[in-house]
């Protein structure tokens, strides 16, 4: 398999591509959002290598049309410009005409007669380039990307149809981790509907013959009662430290990461935290607030707390507290996760309702497990398809209309 190195600036420049930043703050004030019209794409709705539309900002027709430049069209890439820098996000048919936000950074190459779209959205996942682009990036504290450090990216590529199988292998896994992931979604669902009914809009079963009694937070039934929320959670220390240098690709004990990917890598030691099914043991990270239910041994990467409720089932604790605080600022959390004052039902009522949604966990934990399973097996294809160590140039894969079909 033949290869051609380049940089990317190079190939953008030779199919009349561009990157570039978003839109200054000075030119999308936060007056200009609306609650309906086009999405802006920002750093946080870069989740998991994907847009997120959950609390994406929105302008209006003439604002978009005024910063037309920053239009994003199918097959574009759009990064976020601080902190987690290595994280990015492939356009998709569907959001063609949304708009690269302040704080982001969208590569562009207006064609694919050189770089299929997709190949290169892979190809930026290597481990090795997103070391690559940290080791470039700028700031002391908080890394911080600019145009420079992406056009400047080494790109070793193989022909345009080998590239395209390779992105549709890689791809491949990915919509299967989607798949899996909107069944996930559903059953959370469904289990958050039946804890709305049962602890916020009080309708849990015999709710009829109990009274409501007023109290700081409103009217709540009685004999429950209002606490902090660090009444009620026991933090654990977090063990040895753990970081992106001393961990391992495969291994027995996964080191649980706060960014949505989850798993940071693994090591062969003992476990810092002997979760199981009988025992959960929960995480929370302090800079996203990410909230999860283990039940696996585990150890933990930077800022990622473990904790168990000092009385309550954790599914339960898990819908309390998951969405009482929320990153809008790059700071730390759990203090102010504590500090939340919250109504406790009694604990028999808490695990009436665990015993109803349980079945639901069951299976979003088996789905997780496929998940982990594809997303290890697609990480470990990556780097050998786009090295040649695996050949696909003579694999017969019929690509009709490219691979980025959405």
């Amino acid at each position: 398999m033949e290869f051609t190195k380049r940089t990317l600036g190079d190939i953008c420049d030779e199919v009349k591509g561009i990157v570039q930043t978003g839109p200054f703050g000075s030119q999308l004030h936060k007056s200009d959002y609306k609650d309906e019209g086009i999405p802006v794409v920002m750093p946080k709705n870069i989740i998991e290598d994907k847009i997120s539309i959950e609390e994406i900002a929105r302008i209006g027709k003439k604002d978009v049309e005024r910063l037309s430049q920053h239009k994003l069209q199918k097959g574009d890439i759009v990064y976020g410009r601080r902190g987690d820098i290595g994280r990015r996000a492939l356009i998709k048919g569907e959001q063609a005409g949304w708009l690269c936000g302040t704080g982001c950074i969208k590569i562009s190459l207006k064609n694919a007669s050189i770089l299929e779209p997709s190949f290169l959205y892979y190809y930026l996942g290597q481990p090795e380039i997103v070391s690559w682009i940290y080791n470039q990036a700028i700031g002391a504290t908080m890394p911080n990307l600019n145009t420079s450090i992406i056009r400047s990216i080494p790109i070793t590529y193989p022909s345009l149809t080998t590239q395209k199988k390779i992105a549709y292998i890689l791809s491949s896994y990915d919509d299967l981790i989607e798949n899996n992931t909107r069944r996930i979604e559903i059953l959370e669902q469904m289990a958050k509907l039946a804890y709305e009914e049962w602890f916020v809009k009080f309708r849990f079963p015999g709710h009829e013959n109990v009274k409501m009694v007023p109290s700081d937070l409103g009217e709540i039934p009685k004999r429950w009662k209002v606490r902090e929320v660090s009444e009620i959670l026991k933090r654990f220390k977090a063990g040895k430290k753990y970081t992106q240098d001393n961990v391992l690709e495969e291994g027995l004990i996964p080191v649980i990461d706060q960014s949505e990917k989850e798993i940071l890598g693994f090591h062969n030691d003992i476990a810092d935290h002997s979760a199981s099914l009988k025992n959960p043991i929960m995480i929370f990270g302090d800079h996203t607030c990410k909230i999860k239910i283990l039940i696996e041994p585990f150890s933990v990467g930077p800022n990622v707390i473990p904790f168990r409720s000092e009385d309550y089932p954790e599914i339960f604790v898990f819908f309390l507290i998951k969405n009482l605080v929320q990153t809008k600022e790059y700071k730390r959390h759990w203090n102010e996760l504590q500090a939340k004052r919250v109504v406790l039902p009694d604990v028999p009522l808490a695990m009436d309702f665990v015993n109803v949604v349980n079945p639901l966990f069951k299976q979003i934990t088996l789905l997780e497990h496929k998940n982990q399973n594809l997303r290890k097996t697609r990480d470990l294809l990556l780097p050998k398809l786009i090295s040649g160590e695996i050949d696909v140039s003579d694999l017969d894969i019929h690509i009709r209309n490219g691979v980025q079909e959405s």
